[in-house]
């Protein structure tokens, strides 16, 4: 196998090698530098193989780091990214157990985040919300249990939804139904929507 071609990838630290005139791989310039590779070189299939492994390590943790930059991440969104650019699984493995070793990922540390910004939303929204991120079941539980509901901000989103509306049974149940849209419970539900409703039980 007879290397044709180095090109760089943008700006970045990234070579497409090209053997035999057409793509084979990436490989990072410290990958290239270190194995002193240079064009119309020949290198047989497993050591090349043994290179795109080092390189994929280099760069799986590369990008991982600039994904995260943008902002906290779990870590189902770090591997489906790292796959998204084509990396392989041993390579995310290694990129996510860097991040982790540094506390730069920590799913229970998101999910008590998560939750702090969402204001407005109740425990099943919350829960659904969290598993669809990736997050354990047993940390969207352990962060769920000490979740308190914010009575002010639950009455506040029901009085917003009714606001310059016909107070009667109809908008009542509307009420309740968007209340329960937002992953409250019924329980929660029908406190806030009572409550509004000036705990009237009757309706024309």
């Amino acid at each position: 196998m007879k290397i044709s071609e180095m090109v760089r990838r943008g700006k970045s630290e990234v070579y497409k090698i090209f053997v035999d005139e057409k793509f084979y791989c990436l490989l990072t310039a410290e990958v290239i530098i270190k194995n002193k590779l240079k064009t119309g070189q020949d290198i047989d299939e497993q050591t090349f193989l043994e290179m795109k492994k080092q390189s994929d390590k280099l760069l799986s943790r590369d990008i991982a780091l600039s994904y995260i930059e943008k902002g906290m991440k779990t870590q189902k969104q770090v591997a489906d990214n790292l796959r998204q650019k084509g990396i392989d699984e041993s390579a995310i493995l290694d990129a996510i157990s860097f991040l982790k070793s540094y506390n730069y990922i920590d799913d229970k540390t998101y999910a008590k985040q998560y939750v702090l910004t969402k204001k407005g939303k109740g425990k099943s929204y919350l829960k659904n919300a969290l598993l669809q991120k990736g997050i354990n079941k047993s940390i969207i539980d352990e962060v769920l249990d000490s979740y308190k509901i914010d009575e002010d901000e639950l009455l506040l989103l029901t009085k917003k939804y009714v606001k310059n509306k016909t107070m009667d049974n109809k908008l009542k149940q509307k009420a309740y139904r968007h209340i329960l849209s937002k992953g409250y419970s019924f329980d929660e539900a029908k406190k806030a929507v009572e409550k509004v409703f000036g705990e009237q039980n009757d309706w024309d």
